[in-house]
């Protein structure tokens, strides 16, 4: 949370009694469509570190991916739970695209679009937070691209 704050971020984050870990769980926490659901995913793309940010009721499409990064689909790689907690400093589950060791570039899967708020997990496997869309693009520094199906 401190590192939304220090961007201006004046949100609370929700904590659930119960596991926020899958997108289902988290929509249920938060009252909202699944699809509000921000599925922060950590990638390798012919060996970079990539955050992907995908809608709760999608799947990131690994094929839309290397085509946008312009490489083969096999050097697309979801990282291991250790290589993302090392990325990002969170176990799986609980990924926020914010207070990451080292800034990483992020694509938004545009279909995302579809929403002005959207919720991402808020450091642990039970908080999750709303913010608008518009607010996550700019923060992250992240671009829409046609990543998920």
């Amino acid at each position: 949370m401190s590192a939304l704050r220090a961007l201006g971020y004046a949100g609370d984050a929700v904590v659930s009694p119960s596991s926020t870990h899958t997108a289902e769980d988290a929509a249920a926490a938060a009252g909202c469509e699944l699809g509000q659901i921000v599925k922060t995913l950590a990638v390798y793309v012919a060996g970079a570190p990539l955050l992907c940010l995908v809608p709760g009721d999608r799947r990131l499409d690994d094929r839309l991916l290397a085509a946008r990064r312009g490489v083969g689909r096999k050097q697309v790689k979801l990282a291991s739970a250790e290589q993302v907690l090392a990325l990002t400093g969170y176990p799986i589950g609980g990924v926020s695209p914010f207070g990451v060791p080292s800034p990483l570039p992020a694509l938004v899967d545009e279909s995302m679009r579809r929403f002005e708020t959207v919720w991402i997990a808020a450091g642990s496997a039970s908080a999750i937070l709303p913010i608008r869309l518009d607010d996550l693009v700019r923060y992250v520094s992240a671009e829409f691209a046609p990543i998920a199906t």
